[in-house]
Formats: structure tokens, C-alpha cells, sequence
């Protein structure tokens, strides 16, 4: 009777033993099942963010090609103003240049009391050509 009453008491131990690293067991299940759940809320988080970063990437690259149109756009506007100002700066410079010109300033620059010296430093021409283009207007 005593050795069955030991080995009882020493399966009861064994099972109070099971019992105890079962509830351990548990107690661990529930930490791991808490872990699990929040790196799952953390990676559906990380995706919302992932979709929302790929969302205003498009719009980025859209609105980036749509500057690039716009700047073409903008740079052909540019290049034809370019052109025209150019033709437009010849054709005062052939003006400006020529002689009926010339001596329509001269005269008139004279009429307001301009000196011979102002008027050739303003059209470019010798002392000499300015006396001759005066001289010759004083003739008609």
C-alpha cells in the first residue's frame, strides 16, 4: 500500500507538473496570439501607407509630366517671340540706318539746338558727314 500510495503521490506531482507547464504553455499561446495580432494591425497599417505613398506618386509623376507639356509649351511660345523680336530688332537697325533717317534726325536734332558733336555721337557718324548732311539740308 505505501508503494502505491507513493506512486499516486508521484503521479499527481507529474500531473500538477503537466498541469503548471500547460498553463505556462497557455500563458505564452496568449502572448504569441497578442504579438501576432498586433504585427498583423502593423502590417496592414505599413500597407495603407505603402498605397498611400503609390497613390501621390502617381499624382507626382502626372503633375510632372503635365509641367513638362507645359513648359515645352511654353519654351516653343518662348522661341517664337525670340524670332519675332530679332526680325523686329533688324528692321529697326536697317531703319535707323538709313540715310533718310539719318538726316531726318540730324535736322530735327539741329531744329532743338542739338551741337554738331551731340548729333554725330547719337548717329554714329563723323563730324564731317553731319556738317555735309546740315549743309545740304540748309540748301533746299
Amino acid at each position: 500500500m505505501q508503494l502505491s500510495l507513493w506512486t499516486i503521490a508521484l503521479f499527481s506531482l507529474a500531473e500538477v507538473a503537466l498541469l503548471g507547464l500547460l498553463l505556462l504553455f497557455f500563458v505564452r499561446l496568449r502572448r504569441s496570439e497578442t504579438l501576432l495580432s498586433r504585427l498583423q494591425a502593423n502590417q496592414e497599417s505599413l500597407l495603407e501607407r505603402l498605397r498611400q505613398n503609390a497613390e501621390l506618386e502617381a499624382e507626382l509623376v502626372a503633375s510632372f509630366a503635365q509641367r513638362q507639356h507645359e513648359l515645352r509649351r511654353l519654351d516653343m511660345e518662348l522661341e517664337e517671340r525670340a524670332a519675332t523680336m530679332e526680325k523686329l530688332i533688324r528692321q529697326a537697325e536697317e531703319v535707323s540706318r538709313s540715310p533718310h533717317f539719318l538726316r531726318e534726325v540730324i535736322v530735327n536734332g539741329r531744329r532743338k539746338g542739338r551741337t554738331i558733336e551731340d548729333l554725330a555721337r547719337v548717329t554714329g557718324l563723323a563730324r564731317d558727314e553731319v556738317e555735309i548732311i546740315l549743309a545740304r539740308a540748309g540748301e533746299r
